[in-house]
């Protein structure tokens, strides 16, 4: 739907996907959020970045929101990517601290 307003009509278009990527930070922002707060004591060393990212898509929402619709013409750049990088930054963060968990537990069940 927003793929064929953005062909139709651009400036509409703009406005349909900036929508979008709000709602899409609002949901993102509260999975991650819960899933840090859920998962605190399984990745105790790295749920931080996951709660930061998730505060930040909220806060990303939050500007949108509150500068609509004056944000539309710069939102979709510069808040899109600072939403990929801190994402990208709290899953790198898990990873690492799931791989250095698992590798203790390797090392565990070898001494077994």
């Amino acid at each position: 739907m927003v793929g064929l307003a953005l062909l139709l009509k651009p400036a509409a278009g703009i406005v349909s996907l900036t929508a979008v990527l709000t709602a899409f930070f609002i949901v993102e922002g509260v999975f991650q959020t819960a899933a840090a707060l859920t998962y605190r004591d399984g990745i105790p060393h790295s749920w931080g970045w996951l709660l930061a990212s998730g505060i930040a898509d909220l806060v990303l929402a939050a500007i949108i929101v509150s500068g609509w619709p004056g944000t539309v013409d710069w939102t979709l750049g510069l808040l899109a990517g600072v939403s990929l990088i801190t994402s990208g930054w709290a899953i790198v963060m898990v990873a690492m601290s799931v791989r250095n968990f698992a590798l203790g537990v390797q090392e565990a069940t070898r001494g077994r």
